[in-house]
């Protein structure tokens, strides 16, 4: 069935992702902040979440059947440092999104992270209650409270995203590692951080699938695996043909960064279950990776 989607963030490695997926069998407009990434048949615009009264009247202006809401901004240390401004960005935002789509009865699809959980050693539900331990997780958790706001409301909770990058994209943790060990280079990674690396094409291709699906509440959208650092970057170069003795391990306690990073497992059995839907390994992932890249 024809939709009309807004895909907010659409310049994004996830948003890009989606608007390209979406827009030969859909009517898809997007917003970007500064970095226009123009696809055929898409409509771009311009926009900064923090003004509200200009989020609400796009939402009016294009009169969607679902937003898809995968704004992300800089990072997680920037949270910590910019306090203000990721509240307005993240909740305040995210709350006028969803007063204007449950208005309009508009599906509304949020996405947010597993760093709304602490650092407990135990896999997480979506059944489970979060209780994060950083800046970043309060205000993603506010806007997934928010986001509830709209009864038809989607949250996609991922963890660290990976792919290719367009020019102007933040480049994923797999692109950095490729980029220095290829320019010989050594490659200082943290062995206490773990994670379940998400392949973009599957985190966009699961949020799609949820949408068209008709489905509502809340979905762990994250790889299958759940692996440190230091691990997934050996594999990374190993993979590509680059040198793994370039990858050093590091505790991230020598970085003095402003945000504590939490080590979350979350289950993904949910979307398998319901949509028959299956996220990929980091093994996988970089298969698809290789795949793209020959393409």
């Amino acid at each position: 069935m024809l939709m009309k989607c807004l895909i907010l963030g659409g310049s994004g490695l996830l948003g890009h992702r989606l608007v390209i997926s979406l827009v030969d069998e859909h009517e898809v407009s997007f917003t970007y902040f500064n970095n226009p990434i123009p696809v055929q048949n898409a409509i771009a615009s311009k926009l900064d979440l923090k003004d509200l009264d200009a989020t609400v009247a796009l939402i009016d202006k294009f009169g969607p059947d679902a937003v898809l809401h995968a704004v992300a901004p800089p990072s997680v240390d920037w949270h910590e440092k910019e306090r203000a401004a990721a509240y307005q960005t993240n909740v305040l935002g995210t709350c006028a999104i969803a007063d204007k789509t449950r208005e309009l009865g508009v599906k509304l699809a949020y996405v947010s992270t597993a760093f709304v959980f602490p650092d407990v050693d135990k896999v997480f539900t979506e059944d489970d209650i979060p209780a994060p331990i950083n800046f970043y997780g309060v205000t993603k958790l506010g806007a997934e409270l928010a986001a509830m706001r709209n009864p038809d409301h989607l949250i996609v909770r991922t963890d660290q995203i990976y792919g290719w990058a367009l020019p102007g994209q933040k480049k994923s943790f797999v692109v950095n590692v490729l980029e220095k060990t290829g320019r010989g280079e050594r490659v200082e990674v943290c062995q206490d951080w773990y994670n379940c690396p998400t392949y973009v094409g599957d985190l966009s291709d699961a949020i799609i699938s949820l949408v068209e699906k008709g489905k509502r509440g809340i979905f762990h959208t994250v790889g299958s695996s759940f692996i440190n650092r230091y691990d997934w970057a050996v594999m990374i170069a190993r993979a590509f043909g680059g040198d793994p003795g370039l990858v050093v391990p590091i505790n991230s306690a020598s970085l003095n960064l402003p945000a504590r990073r939490p080590n979350v497992r979350i289950d993904n059995a949910k979307i398998q279950d319901e949509c028959g839907f299956k996220m990929k390994s980091v093994e996988e992932g970089i298969e698809a990776m290789k795949e793209e890249q020959k393409s």
